[in-house]
């Protein structure tokens, strides 16, 4: 251990010497905010790739290709705030940290309530809902390789032992060393699991927060050596407190020699970077999305056009004909006219067969006409408002007037979702209203 000492004292201080361009700050601090963001969640069962959060945290740009969760974007944005939280307490001489910024990080990093599935203290399935923020209300406990359950603390002990740690880091970290000092509170805290769900991730936030507040460099847990770190926590709970300092040591290695390579000037990429790409693309899921058939496509206009043609023509029948003298509907599709399947409830919708083809491009056309509009004199207009509907190898896709701001986008064994079909539905009639007012000869635009 007094070996890796050393050579975290001398990175150090050769670190201190250096002077770093604003330049290489700056890609120095986007390497850490993403190797720390990545791994931390990768850990806790994240499936982003490094580079899909690479566009996501610096670009805001939502991964293409991979059909992500909502939740694990949610979670890699409210990690990189606590993140960016943390960072700006540890470089603030005149704030210490405490049991309420504690409690605000897990509410940063979980954003909401939510309910997640658990165990009982009879083994048996239940669901517990996850207040962010608070200390934990149920009893937890990890499963542990051998087949023993590890219990951390009751949750009526959490208050107590929270006070019992802060008092601790406040006696210890001026005299500690600090990679000692942040190994030996991550651990602390680890044991005591405050929190219902995020424990994990908020023990390397405060580790972090700990070493760059004494002037280090983040450490960053690689989420491929998983098991080494969980091995070394273990042993740590079992009385080895050294080995968990020591890994933490060789990670601040790790860290500090990347600082100094930027603040050389010098590449701060690894050489097996490539290597974790490839390894995360190599566990997404082997699925090409289906090519459309006549089958799918005809389940689609079952289950998704048609009920939603139906829905928007009893909005315009029942909403804007009263508006105008008369109107009408047409539905094209492959130079047929199938309006007739919007006015019967239980068409047979296998007659439409011999208008699909798959390995061509197909559009559906959906044209209602509102004809002489009664309410503004003399100055008589219609509406033709186009809904139209592409159908490709893998998609269809959901557009007006030939706008591409609007649109809805759908793998072809994706069923139109009721939420899907209202903001359809919404923005159709919207613009038709918007149509009106631009015509109607009495108001400036």
């Amino acid at each position: 251990m007094y070996n890796i000492f050393d050579k975290i004292n001398q990175l150090k201080s050769e670190l201190s010497g250096l002077t770093i361009s604003d330049k290489d700050q700056r890609r120095l601090d986007e390497k850490f905010r993403l190797e720390f963001n990545y791994n931390s969640n990768h850990m806790e069962g994240n499936t982003l790739t490094y580079q899909d959060t690479k566009v996501l945290l610096l670009k805001d740009i939502l991964p293409q290709g991979k059909l992500y969760e909502m939740r694990e974007l949610d979670e890699m944005r409210a990690h990189d705030a606590a993140f960016m939280m943390i960072k700006e307490w540890a470089t603030d001489p005149s704030r210490e940290i405490n049991q309420n910024d504690i409690r605000e990080l897990n509410r940063i990093i979980l954003v909401k309530d939510f309910y997640k599935d658990a165990i009982d203290l009879n083994g048996n399935p239940t669901r517990k809902k996850i207040k962010v923020g608070d200390y934990k209300e149920y009893p937890n406990s990890v499963l542990l390789q051998n087949g023993e359950v590890f219990h951390y603390a009751d949750p009526i002990e959490v208050p107590a032992l929270m006070g019992e740690l802060m008092d601790w880091y406040r006696d210890e970290k001026d005299g500690l060393h600090p990679i000692t000092l942040a190994a030996v509170f991550h651990h602390k805290f680890v044991l005591i699991h405050p929190f219902d769900d995020g424990n994990g991730r908020i023990s390397r936030l405060l580790m972090n927060y700990i070493l760059i507040r004494h002037g280090y460099p983040p450490v960053v847990i690689k989420s491929a050596n998983k098991d080494k770190y969980l091995n070394a926590l273990r042993l740590a709970d079992a009385g080895d407190m050294e080995s968990f300092i020591t890994y933490i040591a060789e990670q601040a290695e790790w860290s500090l020699e990347i600082a100094i390579n930027a603040a050389k000037g010098e590449s701060i990429e690894e050489a097996n970077d490539w290597e974790k790409e490839l390894a995360m693309l190599s566990m997404r899921e082997d699925t090409i999305p289906t090519l459309r058939t006549v089958e799918n496509t005809l389940e689609r206009m079952d289950d998704s056009i048609f009920p939603m043609l139906r829905e928007l023509y009893k909005v315009i029948e029942e909403k804007f004909t009263p508006l105008f003298e008369s109107s009408n509907f047409q539905c094209v599709f492959n130079q047929s006219d199938y309006n007739a399947y919007i006015l019967h409830e239980s068409p047979q919708y296998q007659n439409m067969a011999q208008s699909i083809t798959p390995s061509i491009n197909q559009q559906m056309k959906y044209v209602p006409s509102l004809i002489n509009f009664k309410k503004n004199g003399l100055d008589i207009f219609g509406i033709q408002g186009v809904l139209y509907i592409d159908f490709t190898s893998r998609q269809y896709k959901i557009f007006m007037n030939e706008d591409p701001k609007f649109n809805c986008e759908k793998l072809i064994s994706e069923i139109l979702t009721e939420d899907e079909i209202q903001d359809i539905l919404n923005e159709y009639c919207r613009r038709v209203v918007n149509e009106i007012k631009k015509k109607v000869s009495k108001l400036q635009w």
